[in-house]
């Protein structure tokens, strides 16, 4: 008799904005028109690149916004559901899912972020606004299909150096994941997982909200959520 375990595996949710045909143009003017009227931009922006502050569940009011809110909220849901599946009890748990805080960042010429990962959080997502037509993005002759896409990092990446590697560990192999940007598209990740957002650069800014959350028993009490819904 033999058994099989996998441990540690990583959950990477992946949704679909139902709305985002409608509801993302509106978000792009309104994202465009806060960077031209920030006053308080750091002075060491890069050029291409502009970030909001986190606070943008208390700047937008909008039933738009309030929309994308509870897709994020079930998208977070549903991606932690899976991840503790058989560590979770059971029977049905009511959660609260707080949003720590959102922002919005545009880039372009060229501009990267590099490898980092999230804290304060157990999850995180990035939501994709806009970005050039996937033809004329991937036309690009230096970043081609990697032209403004997300790389995430295996847990396992800062292992492989110097590691011995055969035939026996091929699965250690493939270490990244790549997400080309698709407006609409959500990817609800665990906020420990190295990522980084390749190089851009387009006729269109690459424009993408980002967001940390905390889930918690509705029992426990989450006296720092900042949006919740069950």
């Amino acid at each position: 008799m033999s058994e099989h375990l996998e441990p540690w595996k990583t959950s990477i949710g992946v949704h679909m904005f139902d709305q985002a045909e409608k509801i993302n143009p509106l978000f792009d003017r309104i994202f465009k028109t806060m960077r031209a009227t920030d006053v308080e931009r750091p002075s060491g922006e890069k050029p291409g690149f502009y970030a909001s502050q986190d606070d943008l569940l208390n700047r937008v009011k909008l039933s738009e916004w309030n929309d994308f809110l509870q897709f994020v909220v079930a998208s977070l849901r549903d991606t932690a559901c899976v991840a503790n599946q058989g560590v979770w009890p059971a029977e049905q748990v009511d959660l609260q899912i707080g949003i720590q805080g959102i922002w919005f960042q545009i880039s372009n010429s060229g501009v990267s972020h590099d490898i980092h990962t999230h804290g304060n959080c157990s999850w995180s997502g990035v939501y994709v606004v806009s970005v050039d037509d996937d033809d004329t993005r991937c036309k690009h002759p230096v970043y081609g299909r990697l032209n403004g896409a997300t790389r995430f990092y295996s847990p396992l990446f800062e292992r492989l150096g110097g590691a011995y590697m055969d035939f026996g560990n091929a699965y250690l192999q493939s270490s990244v994941v790549d997400f080309e940007p698709v407006p609409g598209r959500l990817i609800v990740f665990p906020s420990w997982l190295p990522h980084q957002a390749m190089a851009y650069e387009g006729s269109s800014d690459r424009v993408i909200v980002s967001f940390n959350a905390s889930i918690h028993r509705k029992s426990d009490g989450d006296a720092v959520s900042r949006y919740s819904n069950t």
